[in-house]
């Protein structure tokens, strides 16, 4: 098995397995003691398997010599920001993100709370075959739990705030896909002041992800009928993506926010605010949008690991996905819906915005992101079909076109953007007719 866009991934039942777990927690902490690391800190969301994954590789790395911080159900980048938090630490979370909950994954941090560099990716895949050998008794590692973990990481939000943001006399609707935010998002927005309507937030380890705003966006306008708030706001299973809609139930893309967070850091001359990060899926009107603010923007491979990387290499401040991935690094080096959520709120207050006004100023280029099932993944590899690709390429010259093997899923993505819708369509049809 290997990692792929966020760790690694598959069915609990099938490929990431008790003893999957078990072995990769031997052998990552074997590897990660030699680098100096003496401990980890667990989480995991709230998918039924995660109790089962969780004892494997609390095994694994105890075996290993490593201590082992249980942090319990809690969203990814509260592991991202215990681990930086806690000296000589390595980050775990256990969770499939937006999958269904059959499904689970596991993804490692840095002691810096960054998803771990491609060469130790390679070296722990290289050793997941070796045998296990348990390092003598006097040597095993403990286990430990961390009763206070989901506070110290609600303080921790709160305090990005500096103290100059309240959210008195607002309503918010909270759509926690019954997943890891399912208590922490209403509490951090409870706590500053606002009230709070909860949907999707009883998970039974079953229901994670299912009828959820994050994953059918439709249902904003749906919340929208049926109540009155001020913003929606809907995050996935394991807490590091955002989606938000206004009052309307319109919805505002990663796109938009990563667009209202640069214009307020342009605005404060932050360092490391004159260029933001981003994906071949970022429509090209917002890169013309920031550019028009003096901002330049760059594309990195899908996958917020990629955008982290790219972030860090630049020492640049924000990047993320259309999808809802932002990163802040003046605030964590990952992904967190909580965060991007207050401080995107804050920055509509000190701009004198609305997300309305926001969807105003980016001019998008027609754009449709499909995702296919195949029977055979390599069918992108082939001369043939990269041969088709390029001379697509060519009779579009003004299209941007991406196809590419989910890292989370058996299916391929493509993505167009051009011009005009009908090129769009034309371009789609033409590589669904070679794939599918």
């Amino acid at each position: 098995m290997k990692f792929g866009t966020d760790g690694f991934r598959g069915r609990a039942d099938e490929a990431v397995t008790p003893d999957f777990c078990l072995k990769l927690g031997f052998h990552t902490g074997t590897i990660i003691k030699e680098k100096g690391y003496d401990s980890i800190i667990l989480g995991k969301d709230t998918r039924v398997s995660g109790y089962m994954l969780e004892s494997a590789l609390q095994a694994g790395f105890i075996s290993s010599g490593i201590d082992v911080k249980l942090a319990g159900p809690i969203p990814t980048p509260a592991v991202s920001f215990l681990t930086a938090t806690y000296s000589g630490q390595f980050g775990v979370v256990i969770s499939a993100s937006h999958n269904p909950f059959y499904d689970n994954g596991i993804k490692f941090f840095n002691k810096f709370g960054r998803k771990i560099s491609e060469e130790l990716e390679a070296e722990i895949e290289k050793r997941l075959n070796d045998p296990i050998q348990p390092v003598e008794a006097s040597d095993l590692g403990k286990a430990f739990r961390i009763d206070s973990a989901a506070g110290r990481y609600i303080e921790y939000c709160k305090s990005t705030l500096k103290g100059a943001h309240n959210l008195k006399d607002k309503t918010i609707l909270v759509d926690g896909a019954n997943g890891a935010n399912y208590k922490i998002t209403p509490m951090l927005l409870e706590e500053l002041g606002a009230k709070v309507i909860r949907i999707n937030c009883n998970p039974d380890g079953f229901n994670i992800n299912e009828k959820s705003a994050v994953l059918d966006e439709g249902l904003f306008k749906e919340y929208a009928k049926e109540h009155e708030f001020d913003f929606c706001i809907a995050v996935d299973g394991d807490g590091d993506r955002l989606v938000l809609s206004d009052s309307k139930g319109e919805v505002c893309t990663g796109d938009e926010i990563i667009y209202t967070l640069a214009l307020r850091n342009k605005k404060q001359e932050k360092d490391g605010s004159d260029c933001v990060i981003g994906t071949d899926m970022t429509n090209q009107g917002v890169v013309d949008a920031l550019n028009d603010l003096g901002i330049n923007f760059h594309r990195a491979e899908v996958g917020d690991k990629f955008i982290s990387r790219e972030l860090v290499k630049q020492e640049l401040n924000l990047g993320g996905e259309s999808s809802g991935h932002i990163i802040q690094r003046e605030f964590s080096e990952s992904g967190d819906a909580n965060i991007a959520l207050i401080q995107t709120l804050a920055a509509l207050e000190e701009l004198d915005l609305s997300l309305a006004d926001i969807k105003t100023k980016i001019k998008y280029k027609p754009q449709t992101l499909k995702s296919f099932v195949v029977k055979d993944m390599k069918v992108i590899e082939t001369d043939e079909f990269n041969n088709q690709i390029q001379s697509l390429k060519n009779d579009y010259e003004s299209a941007r076109i991406s196809i590419r093997k989910s890292g989370t899923e058996p299916k391929i993505r493509v993505m167009v953007e051009s011009d005009s819708k009908e090129d769009v369509s034309s371009i789609i049809n033409h590589v669904e007719s070679l794939i599918t």
